[in-house]
């Protein structure tokens, strides 16, 4: 605002008359002039016509202030709204006044440059539109025309790995000599447009893996699939002992072996195939174009890729179970009914080799991670293979296939017991003796996920005792099943014989004493006898 100083300078020679002319009317200079009365209202006109604009020109002051106070504000605010505010008109060229945020957006000022070439991105078409768009807008002013120009140009464009919304305005004119302009909001969407990417890619991907899912492939097979992919085969592929891995490994491991075979599956196959996570231990592969000879090479090369893969907790295997349709003449979901049954199909053929290889696994498993070593395994087997033909059970039956292996997989339970508790070398406390006794447990799991129901009763009943003090049932005499009675006597006399990380070996006659201490006790007096009498004597 003008000060009063400044003000009384800028009307200084009119105030230097007007106080003279008072001057001079006071001394009576003009005393019987006939025109003194005449220049007395002069003078008082000039006066009043004085002040009067002194104050016109005051409140034209005061409003010019609060004007240029409310255009900072106004400015202030749209520089941190946080989005980008520029105009152009006609020509095309960014006017000198825009938000802050523009340059944050661009990187630099944006001032007189053309509109076109800030907008400018690799897209050939995209440009021509916006080009299209800008200049049809300049020539007319109808607002639904405009509308319906706005409407063609994208709602949000990418420049530098940025993502910007972009918002047009035309801007009608205020007056009959002004020129239309639009208005251009930016806003940076980055991360918005980001965050939406991930829920679409997630809502269409398997989260473990990253291939496609369920969803995905129901969609695709909606409105994707045409005429012209077929003939379309399939391949529904299950990963073999995924439960006993999660059980005996632990599910970091089964994810490791699920995600290897994702990775498997996309080596396999082309770029435009459809590899999909089904659910669970099941994956589906879709081969638009393929008849049935090309979709044998692939099932042939997932098997192949399998058998290379390294570091896994078990021997990557799969089953699988294709299917052909070489027209859209049946329902898609019986066409797939008919892969999955021979995938089960496959699985129950593979069945005894899985089965082999993971015991070969969880043995291995169980030496790397247990202090036992082979030895204790192939002299139980042994002693009580022998003790098992004492008492009638013939070499080749079922029992004794079960017997030997249960001692195979007897103590499988303590992979999922800490090694700092499995190898103490002192005494265990009520806490670490009470996580010691849940590998029966864990064990009775591990084998049941590998369809040894006997073998898992025998491994859940091996540390019960005679008398009813055994864990984790407290089952007594004969309600413990043949099988733990006899591979938990024989581990007890080679457990005592041979060397342990928190003891040296006995002789065995101490452990045949403690054999006969333990008798009708802790151990089955009957088998307890017949091991020393027959066996040990």
């Amino acid at each position: 605002m003008i000060e009063r100083d400044f003000q009384r300078q800028l009307f200084n020679l009119e105030l230097q008359v007007l106080e003279q002319a008072l001057v001079d009317i006071a001394g009576g200079k003009y005393e019987g002039n006939e025109f003194l009365a005449d220049y007395k209202l002069i003078v008082k006109s000039y006066e009043r016509l004085l002040t009067f604009t002194r104050r016109i020109f005051k409140i034209s002051d005061i409003q010019a202030g609060n004007l240029m106070r409310r255009e900072n504000e106004l400015k202030n605010i749209l520089d941190n709204v946080g989005q980008g505010f520029l105009t152009f008109g006609q020509d095309l060229m960014v006017d000198r006044e825009y938000s802050a945020e523009c340059e944050k957006l661009f990187g630099f000022k944006i001032s007189r440059m053309n509109i076109l070439d800030l907008l400018k991105s690799d897209d050939g078409k995209l440009n021509a539109l916006f080009s299209e768009v800008f200049r049809s807008i300049f020539e007319t002013t109808d607002r639904e025309v405009h509308q319906h120009l706005i409407n063609k140009l994208p709602k949000v464009i990418e420049r530098e790995g940025c993502y910007i919304s972009i918002e047009v305005r035309p801007i009608p004119p205020n007056y009959a000599d002004d020129d239309l302009l639009c208005m251009l909001i930016l806003t940076d969407v980055t991360e918005r447009h980001k965050a939406q990417e991930q829920i679409a890619f997630l809502s269409y991907h398997d989260k473990l893996t990253s291939l496609y899912n369920r969803a995905y492939v129901d969609k695709w097979l909606e409105e994707v699939l045409s005429e012209g992919d077929y003939p379309l085969s399939v391949i529904m592929a299950d990963l073999n002992g995924l439960k006993l891995a999660n059980d005996v490994f632990g599910h970091f491991q089964g994810d490791k072996l699920l995600i290897s075979l994702g990775k498997v599956l996309l080596q396999s196959t082309r770029k435009s195939d459809i590899i999909a996570r089904w659910g669970g231990d099941e994956f589906l592969i879709l081969l638009p174009g393929s008849d049935r000879a090309a979709c044998q090479k692939v099932a042939e090369r997932i098997t192949e890729n399998c058998k290379l893969q390294e570091g896994l907790p078990t021997e990557l295997s799969v089953s699988l179970g294709m299917a052909t349709q070489k027209t859209p003449d049946k329902t898609i979901f019986n066409f797939l009914g008919i892969a999955e049954n021979r995938m089960y199909s496959d699985k129950l053929h593979k069945r005894k080799e899985v089965r082999r290889r993971l015991i070969l696994s969880v043995e291995k498993e169980l030496h790397t991670r247990f202090f036992e070593n082979q030895g204790h395994v192939k002299r139980v087997e042994s002693l009580a293979a022998q003790l098992a033909q004492v008492i009638g059970i013939n070499e080749g039956s079922p029992e004794l296939d079960n017997l030997r292996l249960m001692v195979r997989l007897h103590d499988i339970g303590k992979v999922g017991i800490p090694k700092e508790i499995l190898g103490k070398d002192c005494g265990l406390t009520s806490c670490e003796w009470e996580v010691m006794q849940r590998h029966s447990e864990i064990g009775f799991r591990m084998a049941q996920s590998i369809d040894e129901s006997v073998v898992a009763e025998g491994i859940l009943a091996l540390r019960e005792h005679w008398d009813g003090t055994g864990y984790p049932r407290g089952l007594k005499g004969d309600q413990i099943p043949l099988l733990s009675r006899l591979v938990g006597l024989v581990d007890a006399f080679d457990v005592i014989t041979h060397d342990r990380p928190y003891r040296l070996a006995r002789s065995q006659e101490d452990g045949i004493r403690e054999l006969e201490k333990g008798s009708g006790k802790q151990f089955d007096p009957h088998l307890t006898k017949l091991l020393i009498t027959k066996l040990l004597s």
